[in-house]
């Protein structure tokens, strides 16, 4: 596996996915009832960007950066979200950017769950020290309710499916480098569903080549009549050829009002991180509510 996520972390789809899984979080929250967040593919969970990997090609400037900056000079008002976002992300100083497992874990509960699911052993051993020096409100998640392993990412949505819990949020984020990747995503969504029918799947995907991402989408879609959205945003204006032009989540039993909730953020991301005035972003139902 050639990807890394420390060349990528706190770029644009860092900020669009972390916003999502955070208002996810909250939104689930609401009910005193504790949950499971499944991190099938989670990565170091914290990126020095003083790196050189991440000074390569600095992408958190035109994220976390851009964001942060469009923020501190905006003329309307930040929405909430956004604000909790940045202020978590400042809380581990801005050197460094927490990924999703980070994320999670300081945000979680007491009578919340977290399991993150790395393949790489060099890359989950970083996961286990970052997650295990994290400080966490003492009424937030002790540390034997958060787990980490070295595993296929994919196969705990078997596994680890259904939670005890009886509820749960599995952020699926692959890197996309295989060419059987999205049949691998579909086989195992599929499994996931027929364990844990009613768990909110959230599916992290690049915006390229866009006819053949619609029909997988919408071949995702087809698995289950619960409601399925996608949120998205691009960077630069859609095309239909192997370019990066943003990216999107795909997702399954999302909590009630999390398309109106996201709205509002998705707009102000999108006019924070565009660099070009007709790049897209959009909020569109695949499965409508009933």
């Amino acid at each position: 596996m050639n990807y890394q996520h420390h060349f990528h972390a706190g770029n644009h789809a860092d900020v669009l996915k972390h916003l999502a899984l955070l208002q996810l979080i909250a939104l689930m929250e609401q009910k005193d009832a504790g949950f499971l967040v499944l991190d099938t593919h989670a990565g170091a969970g914290l990126y020095d960007l003083e790196a050189s990997e991440a000074r390569r090609g600095d992408e958190a400037e035109g994220g976390i950066g851009r964001l942060r900056a469009a923020s501190e000079n905006a003329d309307a008002a930040v929405p909430a979200l956004i604000r909790r976002y940045l202020g978590l992300v400042d809380g581990f100083g801005r050197r460094h950017y927490p990924g999703s497992p980070a994320l999670a874990v300081s945000t979680l509960r007491a009578q919340d769950r977290f399991v993150g699911v790395e393949m790489v052993p060099k890359v989950a051993r970083e996961l286990e020290r970052n997650l295990s020096g994290l400080a966490v409100p003492e009424d937030g998640l002790a540390p034997r309710r958060r787990t980490t392993r070295c595993d296929n990412g994919l196969a705990a949505l078997k596994s680890d499916l259904p939670p005890i819990e009886r509820r749960g949020i599995i952020l699926i984020d692959p890197p996309y480098e295989q060419a059987s990747e999205r049949e691998d995503i579909v086989l195992a969504i599929e499994a996931g569903l027929q364990r844990f029918a009613t768990g909110v799947f959230a599916l992290w995907y690049p915006i390229k080549q866009r006819a053949y991402l619609d029909r997988w989408l919408r071949r995702i879609a087809r698995l289950t009549p619960k409601p399925v959205l996608t949120i998205e945003n691009s960077i630069i204006r859609d095309e239909p050829g192997n370019r990066l032009t943003g990216s999107g989540l795909l997702v399954i039993n999302p909590p009630w009002q999390f398309d109106i909730a996201m709205a509002p953020v998705l707009e102000f991301i999108n006019r924070a991180l565009r660099e070009d005035d007709a790049a897209p972003a959009s909020i569109d139902w695949l499965n409508p509510p009933a």
